[in-house]
């Protein structure tokens, strides 16, 4: 069986969504996916490729056994299925596809204006008019793409995400006046709750809040409401600290979008790990942070409990009151923090991205299969 993959973001998204990309890829290959192994692998690329990247994604793309085409030879490679992790499918090539449906946020809350609309909702109604098979993440998006998309639940998959084991990390941050800090990984989006959880973090007894910082990590995290908590801000080289007004002075790091080094480092050396979001397609930071070993407080909105499952305190999305009791409960009482981190590393445990990979790749393989193509996959290896 050979299978194309979109490759179009695979060299620059530090999103969950290029994690995930990666993640599966990598396994696939580790699992002797080649001509040899009864599962090759193409990569379509939109420009020209003009060799691996410098960092971070050499080992997929040193091997002697890949294949780097452009996206225009797509119908000349005899391929059996292209493979579209991107969210929703902004090209088609002429063969069966399946394509991975992370969320439909788009449709839950469209944009007011039409031309942006359309844009962000085209892809996904080109992935339910073309797409053979549809992977999602959790139970959740499953509804939600049949209420907003129309496709028959039959061909929608649910897959959930995984988490790689951490490697040992050191080199967590120091913040001014802060003994220890909570964390936040998401983007510029209000509905991943930023705002809630500075209003969260500054409503601490001031016991906590004179000695915890807050950690932000994701691309340009303070704007609307949420910029209106900050009156200052010092740069500096790659990261900038910022403080609340004196009388409830918190300080805050942001950390812009990282390596996934540092990443890692920045997760197990939190306290707490915070994730207010309001909609997710799986929630993979709360993974992230239970594979650290870190106490997890999380909204209950949309999927986020599917990931989290029992090994989380969940609170009502928006409700920064609750928020801030929670990371206070967590703050203050080692035993809590200690029960959450056991519970989060066992939860990590469960989800694995080779299980991940072995289910996704069975999904295009019965795809394929059921339309009469070459469908031999090494199961056994995955």
């Amino acid at each position: 069986m050979r299978i194309g993959v979109d490759a179009k973001n695979l060299l620059n998204d530090r999103r969950g969504i290029g994690r995930y990309a990666r993640a599966l890829l990598q396994r696939w290959f580790d699992a002797g996916a080649g001509a040899a192994g009864g599962v090759e692998i193409v990569l379509l690329m939109p420009q020209l490729f003009l060799g691996p990247p410098k960092r971070g994604l050499s080992r997929i793309f040193q091997r002697d056994d890949l294949i780097v085409k452009h996206r225009a030879h797509a119908s000349s490679l005899a391929l059996d299925a292209v493979w579209y992790p991107w969210n929703g499918m902004t090209w088609t090539a002429p063969v069966t596809s399946i394509a991975t449906v992370h969320d439909v946020w788009p449709f839950a809350s469209p944009s007011s204006n039409e031309r942006t609309r359309l844009s962000e909702q085209t892809p996904f109604r080109t992935t339910a008019a073309r797409a053979k098979a549809i992977v999602t993440d959790s139970e959740f998006s499953k509804d939600e793409i049949v209420k907003h998309l129309g496709v028959e639940r039959e061909r929608i998959h649910v897959v959930p995400l995984g988490v790689d084991p951490p490697a040992q990390s050191f080199g967590g941050v120091l913040l001014d006046g802060a003994e220890r800090y909570v964390l936040f990984v998401g983007e510029n989006e209000p509905r991943k709750g930023a705002a809630t959880l500075l209003d969260a973090m500054r409503a601490l007894p001031d016991a906590l809040r004179l000695t915890t910082g807050l950690v932000m990590v994701g691309k340009q995290l303070i704007s609307g409401r949420a910029q209106g908590r900050i009156d200052s801000v010092r740069d500096g080289a790659d990261e900038c600290v910022l403080r609340f007004e004196p009388e409830q002075s918190v300080p805050v790091l942001m950390t812009g979008e990282v390596s996934d080094v540092r990443l890692s480092q920045l997760y197990a050396n939190a306290a707490v790990f915070a994730f207010p979001s309001l909609y997710e397609g799986f929630g993979l930071p709360v993974l992230e942070a239970m594979a650290h070993g870190v106490p997890v407080v999380a909204s209950n909105a949309s999927s986020v409990p599917e990931a989290g499952g029992d090994a989380a305190i969940y609170f009502p999305a928006g409700d920064e009151k609750v928020l801030s009791e929670q990371l206070a409960a967590v703050l203050a009482d080692q035993q809590l923090a200690l029960r959450l981190r056991m519970a989060g590393r066992e939860r990590a445990a469960q989800m694995s991205w080779d299980e991940c990979a072995k289910k996704t790749l069975d999904v295009i393989a019965r795809t394929v299969q059921a339309i009469g193509g070459r469908a031999h996959v090494p199961s056994e290896r995955l």
